[in-house]
Protein backbone atom coordinates (compact mmCIF):
# COMPACT_ATOMS: atom_id res chain seq x y z
CA UNK A 1 0.00 0.00 0.00
CA UNK A 2 1.68 3.21 -1.26
CA UNK A 3 2.66 5.41 1.99
CA UNK A 4 1.94 8.44 0.10
CA UNK A 5 -1.73 7.94 -0.20
CA UNK A 6 -1.40 6.82 3.72
CA UNK A 7 0.29 10.05 4.98
CA UNK A 8 -1.92 12.13 2.79
CA UNK A 9 -5.11 10.79 5.01
CA UNK A 10 -2.88 11.29 8.19
CA UNK A 11 -2.09 15.16 7.13
CA UNK A 12 -5.66 15.50 5.97
CA UNK A 13 -6.82 14.61 9.49
CA UNK A 14 -3.95 17.34 10.85
CA UNK A 15 -5.68 19.77 8.63
CA UNK A 16 -9.15 19.32 9.50
CA UNK A 17 -8.90 19.05 12.71
CA UNK A 18 -6.71 21.95 13.12
CA UNK A 19 -9.02 23.95 10.84
CA UNK A 20 -12.06 23.10 13.25
CA UNK A 21 -10.25 23.82 16.48
CA UNK A 22 -8.99 27.30 14.66
CA UNK A 23 -12.16 27.87 13.16
CA UNK A 24 -14.12 27.18 16.49
CA UNK A 25 -11.64 29.58 19.04
CA UNK A 26 -12.14 32.35 16.33
CA UNK A 27 -16.12 31.88 16.92
CA UNK A 28 -15.97 32.71 20.83
CA UNK A 29 -13.89 35.60 19.81
CA UNK A 30 -16.22 36.97 16.85
CA UNK A 31 -19.65 34.43 16.78
CA UNK A 32 -19.73 31.67 14.07
CA UNK A 33 -21.37 33.20 11.37
CA UNK A 34 -18.73 35.81 11.01
CA UNK A 35 -16.20 32.93 11.13
CA UNK A 36 -17.60 30.75 8.52
CA UNK A 37 -18.30 33.68 6.22
CA UNK A 38 -14.16 34.55 6.65
CA UNK A 39 -13.05 30.86 6.04
CA UNK A 40 -15.53 29.84 3.41
CA UNK A 41 -14.68 33.24 1.23
CA UNK A 42 -10.57 31.77 2.23
CA UNK A 43 -11.29 28.68 0.85
CA UNK A 44 -13.66 29.72 -2.30
CA UNK A 45 -10.39 32.22 -3.67
CA UNK A 46 -8.02 28.73 -3.56
CA UNK A 47 -10.89 26.75 -4.96
CA UNK A 48 -11.24 29.39 -7.96
CA UNK A 49 -7.30 29.57 -8.58
CA UNK A 50 -7.75 25.68 -8.62
CA UNK A 51 -10.30 25.54 -11.39
CA UNK A 52 -8.67 28.48 -13.44
CA UNK A 53 -5.69 26.11 -13.63
CA UNK A 54 -7.84 22.80 -13.86
CA UNK A 55 -10.19 24.44 -16.33
CA UNK A 56 -12.66 21.52 -15.89
CA UNK A 57 -15.72 20.97 -17.99
CA UNK A 58 -19.09 23.67 -16.92
CA UNK A 59 -21.62 21.51 -15.22
CA UNK A 60 -25.41 21.40 -16.33
CA UNK A 61 -27.97 23.09 -14.40
CA UNK A 62 -28.70 20.15 -12.33
CA UNK A 63 -25.53 19.98 -11.13
CA UNK A 64 -24.97 23.36 -10.32
CA UNK A 65 -28.51 23.29 -8.33
CA UNK A 66 -27.26 20.31 -6.18
CA UNK A 67 -23.92 23.01 -5.57
CA UNK A 68 -26.03 25.10 -4.56
CA UNK A 69 -28.05 22.82 -2.01
CA UNK A 70 -25.31 21.54 -0.48
CA UNK A 71 -23.35 24.92 0.22
CA UNK A 72 -26.70 26.06 2.84
CA UNK A 73 -26.61 22.65 4.35
CA UNK A 74 -22.84 23.07 4.75
CA UNK A 75 -22.60 26.73 6.19
CA UNK A 76 -26.07 25.86 8.61
CA UNK A 77 -23.96 23.01 9.77
CA UNK A 78 -20.41 24.47 9.54
CA UNK A 79 -21.98 27.52 11.22
CA UNK A 80 -23.40 25.04 14.59
CA UNK A 81 -20.16 22.98 14.40
CA UNK A 82 -17.96 26.16 15.51
CA UNK A 83 -20.91 27.68 17.68
CA UNK A 84 -21.06 24.10 19.84
CA UNK A 85 -17.68 24.11 20.20
CA UNK A 86 -17.30 26.82 21.18
CA UNK A 87 -20.44 26.63 24.26
CA UNK A 88 -19.31 23.13 24.96
CA UNK A 89 -16.47 20.61 25.03
CA UNK A 90 -14.78 21.05 21.69
CA UNK A 91 -13.95 17.27 21.63
CA UNK A 92 -17.43 16.16 22.47
CA UNK A 93 -19.01 18.34 19.74
CA UNK A 94 -16.57 17.64 17.20
CA UNK A 95 -16.53 13.72 17.80
CA UNK A 96 -20.25 13.43 17.98
CA UNK A 97 -21.00 16.01 14.65
CA UNK A 98 -18.51 13.57 13.13
CA UNK A 99 -19.61 10.48 13.22
CA UNK A 100 -23.51 12.24 12.77
CA UNK A 101 -22.17 13.61 9.36
CA UNK A 102 -20.90 9.76 8.00
CA UNK A 103 -24.28 7.99 9.27
CA UNK A 104 -26.31 10.84 7.58
CA UNK A 105 -24.87 9.78 4.35
CA UNK A 106 -25.55 6.28 4.91
CA UNK A 107 -29.11 6.16 5.63
CA UNK A 108 -29.53 8.49 2.39
CA UNK A 109 -27.51 5.54 0.62
CA UNK A 110 -29.66 2.68 2.09
CA UNK A 111 -33.27 4.56 1.34
CA UNK A 112 -32.02 4.26 -2.33
CA UNK A 113 -31.17 0.95 -2.31
CA UNK A 114 -27.70 0.79 -1.42
CA UNK A 115 -26.25 -1.80 0.61
CA UNK A 116 -25.00 -1.48 4.12
CA UNK A 117 -22.71 -3.49 5.73
CA UNK A 118 -22.77 -4.84 9.16
CA UNK A 119 -19.43 -3.29 9.92
CA UNK A 120 -21.21 -0.09 9.02
CA UNK A 121 -24.28 -0.45 11.02
CA UNK A 122 -21.90 -1.58 13.73
CA UNK A 123 -20.38 1.95 13.39
CA UNK A 124 -23.78 3.84 13.69
CA UNK A 125 -24.87 1.77 16.73
CA UNK A 126 -21.25 2.61 18.28
CA UNK A 127 -22.49 6.74 17.04
CA UNK A 128 -25.59 6.66 18.55
CA UNK A 129 -23.89 5.12 21.90
CA UNK A 130 -21.84 8.06 21.55
CA UNK A 131 -24.55 10.49 21.52
CA UNK A 132 -25.85 8.99 24.69
CA UNK A 133 -22.92 8.95 26.83
CA UNK A 134 -22.32 12.89 25.76
CA UNK A 135 -25.74 13.33 26.67
CA UNK A 136 -25.09 12.08 29.66
CA UNK A 137 -21.86 13.88 30.44
CA UNK A 138 -23.45 17.16 29.35
CA UNK A 139 -25.23 17.99 32.93
CA UNK A 140 -25.21 22.21 32.57
CA UNK A 141 -27.13 24.33 30.08
CA UNK A 142 -24.21 25.27 28.02
CA UNK A 143 -23.70 21.22 27.77
CA UNK A 144 -27.11 20.61 26.61
CA UNK A 145 -26.85 23.38 23.87
CA UNK A 146 -23.34 22.55 22.66
CA UNK A 147 -25.02 18.85 22.16
CA UNK A 148 -27.88 19.93 20.26
CA UNK A 149 -25.67 22.09 17.89
CA UNK A 150 -23.69 18.99 17.67
CA UNK A 151 -26.86 16.96 16.27
CA UNK A 152 -27.22 20.11 13.60
CA UNK A 153 -23.78 19.95 12.79
CA UNK A 154 -24.20 16.32 11.90
CA UNK A 155 -27.39 16.70 10.29
CA UNK A 156 -26.13 19.54 8.19
CA UNK A 157 -22.47 18.32 7.22
CA UNK A 158 -24.01 14.58 6.66
CA UNK A 159 -26.57 16.40 3.72
CA UNK A 160 -23.48 18.14 2.49
CA UNK A 161 -21.75 15.26 1.63
CA UNK A 162 -24.57 13.86 -0.27
CA UNK A 163 -25.44 17.11 -2.19
CA UNK A 164 -22.01 17.53 -3.13
CA UNK A 165 -21.48 13.90 -3.90
CA UNK A 166 -24.60 14.21 -6.76
CA UNK A 167 -23.38 17.75 -7.97
CA UNK A 168 -19.96 15.75 -8.63
CA UNK A 169 -21.93 13.39 -10.29
CA UNK A 170 -23.98 15.34 -12.64
CA UNK A 171 -21.11 17.72 -13.16
CA UNK A 172 -17.15 17.98 -11.98
CA UNK A 173 -16.13 17.65 -8.32
CA UNK A 174 -14.32 20.92 -8.59
CA UNK A 175 -17.80 22.46 -10.15
CA UNK A 176 -19.34 21.30 -7.47
CA UNK A 177 -16.86 22.50 -4.75
CA UNK A 178 -16.85 26.15 -6.07
CA UNK A 179 -20.55 26.51 -6.57
CA UNK A 180 -21.04 24.79 -2.71
CA UNK A 181 -18.47 27.07 -1.09
CA UNK A 182 -19.71 30.07 -3.44
CA UNK A 183 -23.13 29.86 -1.55
CA UNK A 184 -21.85 29.04 1.65
CA UNK A 185 -19.70 32.20 1.77
CA UNK A 186 -22.35 34.48 0.31
CA UNK A 187 -25.10 33.25 2.42
CA UNK A 188 -22.89 33.41 5.65
CA UNK A 189 -21.50 36.61 4.59
CA UNK A 190 -25.02 38.12 4.07
CA UNK A 191 -26.33 36.59 7.80
CA UNK A 192 -23.62 38.19 9.36
CA UNK A 193 -23.62 41.64 7.96
CA UNK A 194 -23.70 43.73 11.42
CA UNK A 195 -22.06 41.57 13.44
CA UNK A 196 -18.90 42.11 12.62
CA UNK A 197 -16.83 44.14 14.85
CA UNK A 198 -12.78 44.75 13.72
CA UNK A 199 -11.64 44.75 17.15
CA UNK A 200 -12.48 41.52 18.15
CA UNK A 201 -12.50 39.54 14.55
CA UNK A 202 -8.85 37.77 14.58
CA UNK A 203 -8.08 38.10 11.18
CA UNK A 204 -4.90 35.60 11.39
CA UNK A 205 -6.77 32.53 12.68
CA UNK A 206 -9.60 33.00 10.85
CA UNK A 207 -7.41 32.55 7.17
CA UNK A 208 -5.51 29.67 9.08
CA UNK A 209 -8.82 27.89 9.41
CA UNK A 210 -9.88 28.65 6.07
CA UNK A 211 -6.44 27.60 4.38
CA UNK A 212 -6.12 24.45 6.97
CA UNK A 213 -9.81 23.27 5.98
CA UNK A 214 -8.40 23.51 2.26
CA UNK A 215 -5.46 21.53 2.34
CA UNK A 216 -7.65 18.46 4.01
CA UNK A 217 -9.61 18.65 1.10
CA UNK A 218 -7.23 18.49 -1.08
CA UNK A 219 -5.22 15.86 1.24
CA UNK A 220 -8.00 13.74 1.04
CA UNK A 221 -8.60 13.80 -2.45
CA UNK A 222 -4.86 13.20 -2.74
CA UNK A 223 -5.33 10.13 -0.30
CA UNK A 224 -8.88 8.69 -2.02
CA UNK A 225 -6.39 8.62 -5.15
CA UNK A 226 -3.70 6.54 -3.88
CA UNK A 227 -4.90 3.93 -1.38
CA UNK A 228 -8.23 2.56 -0.53
CA UNK A 229 -11.67 4.79 -0.49
CA UNK A 230 -12.54 3.00 2.99
CA UNK A 231 -9.31 3.67 4.37
CA UNK A 232 -8.56 7.22 3.02
CA UNK A 233 -11.71 8.24 4.90
CA UNK A 234 -10.92 6.31 8.03
CA UNK A 235 -7.69 8.04 8.56
CA UNK A 236 -9.38 11.70 7.23
CA UNK A 237 -11.89 10.92 9.78
CA UNK A 238 -9.95 10.57 12.84
CA UNK A 239 -9.59 14.47 13.00
CA UNK A 240 -11.48 14.97 16.27
CA UNK A 241 -8.57 13.48 18.18
CA UNK A 242 -6.18 16.56 16.77
CA UNK A 243 -9.03 19.03 17.61
CA UNK A 244 -9.49 17.05 20.92
CA UNK A 245 -5.01 17.30 21.64
CA UNK A 246 -5.53 20.95 20.67
CA UNK A 247 -8.22 21.85 23.18
CA UNK A 248 -6.37 19.57 25.70
CA UNK A 249 -3.05 21.58 24.92
CA UNK A 250 -4.06 25.18 24.53
CA UNK A 251 -7.17 25.41 26.23
CA UNK A 252 -6.40 23.32 29.39
CA UNK A 253 -9.63 21.22 28.68
CA UNK A 254 -10.61 18.13 30.49
CA UNK A 255 -13.43 15.47 29.73
CA UNK A 256 -15.40 13.83 32.77
CA UNK A 257 -15.37 9.59 32.33
CA UNK A 258 -18.82 9.24 30.47
CA UNK A 259 -17.18 12.44 28.01
CA UNK A 260 -14.18 10.45 27.10
CA UNK A 261 -16.23 7.11 26.38
CA UNK A 262 -18.71 8.92 24.32
CA UNK A 263 -15.37 10.47 22.34
CA UNK A 264 -14.10 7.11 22.05
CA UNK A 265 -17.39 5.62 20.61
CA UNK A 266 -17.97 8.27 18.27
CA UNK A 267 -14.33 7.58 17.09
CA UNK A 268 -15.07 4.38 16.65
CA UNK A 269 -17.64 4.86 14.80
CA UNK A 270 -16.14 6.83 12.46
CA UNK A 271 -13.55 4.56 11.49
CA UNK A 272 -16.13 1.61 11.22
CA UNK A 273 -18.21 3.48 9.08
CA UNK A 274 -15.64 4.53 6.40
CA UNK A 275 -14.17 1.22 6.68
CA UNK A 276 -17.45 -0.38 5.28
CA UNK A 277 -17.69 1.60 2.70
Amino acid sequence: MPPTGIAAGVLSALSFGAGDFAGAFAARRAGALVVVAGTHAIGLMALLVAALIVRPPLPDAGAILFGVGAGVAGMIGLAALYRGMSLGSMGIVTSLSGAGSLAIPLVAGSVLGATISWVQLLGVACAAGAAAAASGASSDDLGRRALILAVVAALGLGAWYVLVDAAARLGDPLWALVFSRTTSAALATALAVGRVERSRFPVRIVVAAGLFDVAGNGLYVVARDLIPIGLAAALTGLYPIVTMILARVVLGERLTRLGQAGVALALLGIVLISAGA
